[in-house]
């Protein structure tokens, strides 16, 4: 007998396939759950590093931006050979700058704001590096932080050179970026909390950052010496500061001797949930200091008109320069005065505004609130109105403004002019609807995170018992039979090497399944559908199970299905009636126009009710009746499942009456459609019956 004469070394041969495929799988898989997870982590800092990277990328528009306004603004206003006083200012106050200059190409001051007779005719080019690149080289520059040539307080230059008939000139405005629309952004630009958001020059001064720093030069290494510290290293990564870990990127600002830094610590970007900034805060103070700026001009109204004069003069220029669309409009709503930024956002020229109702610019789905807000605001409900809505732009687009109007009264308390301010909130709403989104996809992958993590806790639980059992038998009567392989005739010896043998096939037969469905995930196994006669294949498998099974079945049954597919369902299905139910087991094949039905039956008790709708899940066992006294993985009507999706067949259960479980297997008479790659989906019952004869087993 060749079973008998099995040595040492065929046994650990034998034993040796399983416990390798074991060991592989496991670390597979936990190689692929720390996969998953540091990919969830790089996903995070990625999208943190788009967030720096746009940060930067809206700093350098801001920037070049700034540069081209200053060159069309000095070209049209600075190249008369001898430029007037005003026209300089007038460029000046253009900008907001609280100093400027006009250099000719020798790099001599021309004009100089606020007024400084000792600075005219003065050679600045030689002190300040971005003039000297502006007057010698002709190239737009941007300083670091230097104190003002005007003032003496820390700013940061911007230089353009621009031709004249003259030669070069340089136009030069001074800004302090922590008080300008770019300091404003950058305050608010990444809405993380515990977010260090910095823009720092080549020296190392911080000229804008979203947190206030002490001093009028901050240094970066003065304020967080870990930062600076690993910038120098590196322009992205991670390092310690106070005993935490911190993730930070950086992005070299074109064009300028600037580079925008953000750092977060790793808790808060790897939180699953992340905080909802306030929206409008900008656009509230704006309200209240516009507010207070027209109490201002009333209460000084009661005074002598040269303080009029004064408060009206200030009130012009907040008005004119204004980043925001301002205008006043008398109480019926036409426009008496309107500023740059509102006629730019229209798309209008002032002329074209003035005397019309500033509700014909308003979309027609948002008028209806806004004339609301106007007469409750005439009708003394209100004293003013914030809202969104929409503009007209002259081109057809909309633009989204929130929308802040003050109803001034005069000193008999009637009205007398409506003060509004609206700002742009386009691209913020934007970038909301874009967190918003960011937000459900990590939530997204978060979900699919966990759902892979349940299905690997499942799959290593599975092969810590189930394989684990049949290899421990195999090894355990190994031993007894080295041990005792002297004393035991050779029917215990054969019967040790069968129940070795059965050990073996078990744990071969659990690895080739959990092999199968990896391959059906994967899409690697494709079915063949062929014409087949289903009377032929059902008696295949019964034969080959060796159970007593009673066949139903026309002489002919033809119908489409991959035969190699269709025996593995079978032979599944018939083990699990067997292993779950009672006799008789029956095998019934139903013909109908468009489909073939394969039942399968048993006379057991069946499957409880409130399982079924998990029997065909991967890893389930019902947790009461007879599978609690069974063994078995969980993966037996799944692995059904998954190729008979992949076969274009459904798959069903139905109780028994009284009492048993039906498994049916619905098979398409006719060839398959094409699937375009897709996997094929199981094909709908009929419910009329084709006539056809039966036979028995």
């Amino acid at each position: 007998m060749r079973l008998s004469g099995l040595g040492r070394t065929a046994v650990w041969r034998f034993a040796a396939t399983p416990l390798v495929v074991w060991l592989v799988l496991t670390l597979a898989g936990a190689t692929g759950l720390s996969l998953l997870e540091r990919n969830g982590r790089e996903t995070l800092a990625q999208r943190f590093d788009l967030r720096v990277q746009l940060v930067a990328e809206f700093v350098t528009s801001y920037v070049t931006d700034l540069l081209e306004r200053e060159r069309v603004q000095a070209e049209a206003f600075l190249t008369e050979p001898v430029v007037d006083e005003r026209d300089f200012l007038r460029s000046v106050n253009a900008f907001g700058y609280p100093a400027a200059l006009l250099l000719d190409e020798q790099g001599v001051v021309l004009h100089v704001a606020p007024t400084n007779p000792g600075l005219v005719g003065r050679r600045l080019a030689d002190n300040y590096p971005h003039l000297r690149v502006a007057a010698v080289e002709g190239r737009p520059a941007v300083s670091p932080v230097v104190p003002s040539a005007a003032e003496g307080v820390p700013v940061v230059g911007f230089a353009v050179p621009f031709q004249t008939p003259q030669g070069r000139r340089v136009f030069s405005g001074a800004v302090q970026i922590k008080k300008s629309p770019l300091g404003s952004y950058l305050a608010s630009a990444i809405s993380i909390d515990g977010v260090r958001l910095q823009l720092v020059d080549e020296t190392g001064v911080i000229v804008a950052a979203n947190q206030d720093h002490p001093g009028s030069l901050p240094m970066l290494n003065t304020q967080d010496a870990d930062l600076a510290h690993a910038l120098s290293l590196a322009e992205h990564g991670r390092y310690a500061h106070a005993g935490e870990s911190w993730h930070y990127a950086s992005h070299t600002i074109p064009g300028t001797p600037w580079r925008l830094s953000a750092a977060v610590e790793e808790d808060v970007l790897y939180a699953p949930v992340s905080g909802n900034e306030i929206g409008g805060r900008a656009a509230l103070v704006a309200a209240a200091a516009v507010g207070l700026l027209v109490v201002a001009v009333a209460g000084r109204a009661r005074g002598n008109r040269r303080e009029l004069q004064i408060s009206e003069e200030r009130f012009r220029r907040v008005f004119d320069n204004s980043a925001s669309g301002m205008m006043l409009a008398d109480p019926q709503g036409r426009m008496l005065r309107v500023n740059v930024a509102l006629c730019q956002m229209l798309g209008l020229s002032e002329e074209s505004l003035l005397g019309r109702l500033y509700t014909t610019f308003t979309h027609p789905d948002d008028r209806e609130r806004c004339e609301a807000e106007i007469r409750a605001c005439l009708e003394e409900r209100n004293d003013g109105f914030t809202v969104e809505k929409r503009y007209l732009h002259a081109d057809g687009y909309t633009v989204l403004v929130s929308v802040t109007a003050i109803l001034l009264r005069d000193e008999h308390h009637r009205p007398q002019y409506f003060a509004v301010q609206a700002t742009d909130v386009t691209a913020r709403r934007s970038l909301e609807r874009a967190r918003v989104q960011h937000e459900a996809e990590l939530a997204e992958r978060a979900d699919q995170l966990q759902q892979a993590n349940n299905q690997m806790g499942d799959f290593i639980a599975m092969l810590t018992h189930d394989v684990r059992q049949p290899l421990t038998g195999v090894v355990s009567r190994g031993e007894m039979l080295l041990e005792g392989w002297k004393d035991m005739d050779d029917e215990v010896k054969q019967r040790y090497v069968h129940r070795m043998t059965a050990a073996g096939h078990r744990a071969d037969h659990i690895v080739t399944e959990i092999l199968t469905l990896a391959q059906l995930d994967a899409g690697a196994i494709a079915a063949r559908p062929v014409r087949l006669d289903l009377h032929d294949a059902v008696r295949q498998a019964v034969n080959a199970s060796e159970t007593v099974l009673t066949v139903t079945a026309p002489d002919e049954a033809l119908a489409f299905a991959d035969p190699v597919h269709l025996q593995l369902m079978l032979g599944n299905l018939i083990s699990n009636a067997v292993k779950y139910g009672k006799p008789p087991f029956e095998i019934s094949v139903v013909r109908f126009l468009r489909t073939v039905e394969i039942r399968v039956s048993d006379h057991g008790e069946g499957v409880p009710e409130e399982f079924v709708p998990h029997l065909f899940d991967r890893f389930t066992r019902a947790g009461t009746g007879i599978a609690t006294a069974k063994p078995g993985t969980g993966l037996g009507l799944h692995f059904v499942r998954q190729l008979a999706d992949a076969s274009g067949i459904a798959v069903s259960y139905l109780p028994r009456e009284p009492h048993g479980s039906v498994f049916v297997l619905t098979v398409p008479a006719g060839p398959p459609p094409p699937q375009n790659g897709r996997r094929a989906t199981g094909v709908p019952r009929d419910t009329a019956p084709a006539v056809g004869g039966h036979s028995r087993k």
